[in-house]
Formats: structure tokens, C-alpha cells, sequence
């Protein structure tokens, strides 16, 4: 609990009042890391290497999500013509081995589409 207050309040006098030795020199070397100009020029060229490598791999995951559902889009648009496709035969009284055929599909393929179709037409 004092290390969180320390955290939330690092100062000297803070650091100081907790009593902790522990405390007290991760603020000495808290201090030393604030003093040293090039300790802290390392830290924010990492701080901003991090940054930037996260905004990358945002953008990376944004573009990936973007395609496949481009991808899922055109399955699904596709799925859906075979459908139409399907209908069409079946009202014009074609047989399964027919339409199959007709689609360059296999036999189970259509099967479970025309199961699928009448199954939501219901």
C-alpha cells in the first residue's frame, strides 16, 4: 500500500515519510534515472519505438480484418447466387444429380444446400 502511494505521489518528502528502505532507494534510483539526460533519451526513443511498433501492428490487424471480411463477403455472396442457382433448377424440376452436375458441385454439397434452403423457406 505505501509503494502505491509512492507511485502516485513521487516526490522526495513522500518518499521519505514511508518509512521503507525499500522506498527509499527505488527513489534513489528513480532520481538518478530523471538526472541522467542519457538514460532518458534512451527511455523515450524506447517509449517511442514501442509506440510506434503498436500503431504498426494496429493497423496490421485492421487491414487483416478488412480482408477477411472482404473475403467472408464474397463467400457469403457466393453462397447466396448458389442458392438462387438452386431454386431456379429446382423449379424447373431438375434432380439433384442435375443440378449438381449443372454447378460443377458435389452431390452432398447440393444436398445440404437444398436441406438448408427449405429448411429456412419454412
Amino acid at each position: 500500500m505505501k509503494f502505491l502511494h509512492y507511485l502516485e505521489h513521487t516526490t522526495d518528502e513522500m518518499a521519505g515519510q514511508t518509512g521503507s528502505e525499500r522506498i527509499k532507494r527505488i527513489h534513489e534510483r528513480v532520481c538518478k534515472v530523471k538526472s541522467n539526460e542519457e538514460i532518458g533519451v534512451k527511455y523515450m526513443q524506447a517509449w517511442e519505438e514501442r509506440y510506434y511498433d503498436k500503431q504498426e501492428a494496429q493497423a496490421e490487424g485492421r487491414a487483416e480484418g478488412r480482408a477477411e471480411g472482404r473475403a467472408e463477403g464474397r463467400a457469403e455472396g457466393a453462397r447466396i447466387k448458389m442458392e438462387e442457382l438452386i431454386r431456379k433448377k429446382l423449379k424447373k424440376g431438375k434432380s439433384v444429380e442435375e443440378i449438381a452436375d449443372a454447378l460443377e458441385e458435389s452431390v452432398e454439397t447440393i444436398q445440404e444446400l437444398i436441406e438448408e434452403i427449405s429448411a429456412s423457406d419454412k
